[in-house]
């Protein structure tokens, strides 16, 4: 049998096509897209429909080719805006700066390529350029949510916390990872009012629930009666910790016993907190709030003890690609300077097995780096913090093993990239959020030769 495949209707299948997009269906807008582009591949609407389908679903390399071809037959704003959006999935920050600035040639108005402007100055730790364009961007529409956020990024890395919290509040409600949850029907977001049942939900990674529930101690007393839904990995260690709340490791599940019938006054995101408790450097104590099982401490110094020197946590790589782990990570080769300090026996803390890795450096470099899965990749993070406590120090770049040693007043060396995260900000060797935490900045010149020498100093006075 012969089927037959009719051509589109083009009209109509673009405005099908354009509703679908407004509408967030991205498998639907590509599908039509592409029954367009069947019949005319050089539709510059359906490639450019077809390129934001690809944006959404993160596979920006797709989306960049068919909107360098999309602009060649109709080099609108919104294609060089968007164009700007998948180089910056890529991390080819210079080249959508290029194509935003091209939007914006066309329209200087165009506030999606100002905010996207923005938001590279962010990316590129510029927050003084971040925060120029953000306002530029407010002052056409103040209604910005997204570039809101942006700017709260700016002013966080700059450590102007008040105006920062502003900015990283408005994204409450707004995206995947700030949801607006609320346990049961008729409870409202929390405003900061005392004396009431609280439900905390955590939110985004492992460390951002460790460094935010530092302000745990700070709120219960104004808010006694406080439920925390945390991180599964993370409920044991936090019910040691936090003895007077009620932790449920249950953030990733859907359905929950303890739920049922269970009602509160309000409801926040742990991140909340900040803006009501974390506005001065003056506001962060710095000390250590969370409390390793005693038991597993005893089990982790017996075994500790049978080996020579000081030992040492070592974590020297972290993040995904999105989230800018070429930046933020090392190959052991690039800490040998650190790790041909003498009298030292190195302990992994990598969250992902390393065996290989380690291995092959033993035999290229004679150095003996112990990895113990049960710590280190455990799914419960007591059994790593056991591990941490008992250590004489560590050294890591940045990731969760930071809040995590912080958090228990471990000594700790942080290397962290030309560009941190906002959360390590600017400048400075000190984190507002652990006294125990030393930063050494890739702007240095040699800062991993300057950390060996403070490490061999630290090591030959404890």
């Amino acid at each position: 049998m012969i089927r037959c495949i009719l051509p589109s209707n083009k009209k109509l299948d673009l405005a099908i096509a354009s509703q679908y997009q407004k509408d967030g269906e991205i498998g639907k807008a590509l599908d039509v897209a592409a029954l367009i582009l069947n019949d005319d591949c050089d539709s510059a609407a359906a490639l450019f429909i077809a390129a934001w389908s690809f944006i959404k679903s993160e596979k920006y390399g797709l989306a960049y080719n068919l909107l360098k071809r999309s602009a060649e037959i109709n080099p609108r704003q919104e294609t060089w805006n968007n164009m700007g959006m998948a180089l910056m999935g890529m991390q080819m920050f210079e080249a959508a700066e290029k194509a935003l600035r091209k939007a914006l040639k066309k329209n200087p108005e165009h506030t999606q390529a100002t905010n996207n402007l923005a938001l590279i100055s962010v990316y590129n730790c510029n927050p003084h350029e971040a925060i120029k364009h953000a306002e530029k961007s407010l002052a056409i529409d103040p209604g910005q949510f997204d570039v809101r956020e942006t700017l709260g990024y700016a002013h966080l890395m700059l450590g102007e916390y008040r105006k920062g919290w502003l900015g990283y509040e408005s994204m409450v409600g707004n995206s995947k990872y700030r949801p607006n949850k609320p346990p049961h029907d008729g409870c409202c977001y929390w405003f900061g009012e005392k004396e009431v049942k609280l439900y905390l939900r955590g939110e985004q990674g492992l460390g951002d629930e460790i460094s935010f529930s530092s302000i745990f101690h700070d709120l219960l007393k104004d808010c006694p009666d406080v439920t925390f839904e945390c991180d599964a990995k993370l409920e044991g260690l936090f019910r040691r910790s936090f003895p007077t709340i009620n932790i449920h490791g249950t953030r990733h599940t859907k359905e929950s016993e303890w739920r049922d019938g269970e009602t509160y006054d309000a409801h926040a995101l742990v991140g909340t907190l900040a803006k009501y408790y974390r506005n001065e450097e003056a506001d962060f104590p710095g000390t250590p709030f969370l409390v390793a099982d005693p038991e597993r401490r005893v089990q982790w110094k017996a075994l500790l003890d049978t080996l020579p020197g000081k030992k040492v946590g070592i974590a020297w790589t972290g993040g995904m690609r999105n989230t800018f782990a070429g930046r933020r990570s090392f190959s052991l080769e690039g800490l040998l300077p650190i790790l041909k300090t003498p009298g030292i026996t190195w302990v992994s803390l990598q969250y992902k097995d390393p065996t290989d890795e380690i291995e092959n450096f033993e035999e290229t470099q004679g150095i003996k780096i112990h990895h113990w899965k049960r710590a280190a990749e455990s799914s419960d993070y007591d059994d790593q913090a056991a591990l941490v406590a008992e250590l004489d120090c560590v050294v890591s770049v940045q990731t969760a093993v930071i809040h995590l040693a912080g958090a228990l007043g471990v000594k700790t060396y942080c290397l962290v990239p030309s560009k941190p995260r906002w959360f390590y900000r600017m400048h400075g060797s000190k984190l507002p959020w652990y006294n125990s935490v030393e930063i050494f900045r890739q702007t240095d010149k040699w800062p991993v030769e300057k950390l060996a020498l403070r490490l061999k100093d630290y090591l030959s006075i404890i």
